[in-house]
């Protein structure tokens, strides 16, 4: 049998991606992090056909396919506004947000480092009843 420890340290930090009302695409600080994003790197995305699941894939190297990876400030984006557009996600009428599981798997048919982006459930508005 071969084993592999499942270390907690690689998973100690909730990976996570929002599509801001600018129809950016922003990470928090540890996510950038740990996903060793820096100006010079550039992302790319596919889609699933059958699922519509979503897949970030950093990669090194720019090319037709990928969005470049800018700062601004302490944070890190990818200028993803006509892409989301194109893809019917409603950004304007508040954030998406994005939990990113890590899918070596997908690493060579994809080339590059993938992360599925799974979409968090809206939550819903609470309202406060009467005072």
């Amino acid at each position: 049998m071969a084993f592999e420890i499942l270390s907690a340290k690689k998973f100690a930090v909730k990976l996570k991606a929002t599509i801001q009302a600018s129809g950016r695409l922003g990470f928090t600080a540890e996510t950038a992090s740990v996903l060793d994003l820096k100006s010079g790197k550039f992302a790319k995305f596919a889609k699933d056909n059958e699922d519509k699941s979503l897949y970030l894939i950093i990669v090194d190297k720019g090319s037709e396919e990928a969005f470049p990876i800018r700062k601004s400030g302490g944070y890190f984006y990818v200028p993803t506004e006509v892409m989301f557009d194109s893809l019917g996600l409603d950004y304007q009428n508040g954030n998406i947000m994005f939990d990113l599981v890590r899918k070596p798997s997908l690493d060579n048919d994809l080339q590059g480092q993938v992360y599925f982006m799974k979409q968090r459930a809206k939550r819903k508005a609470y309202h406060a009843h009467g005072v």
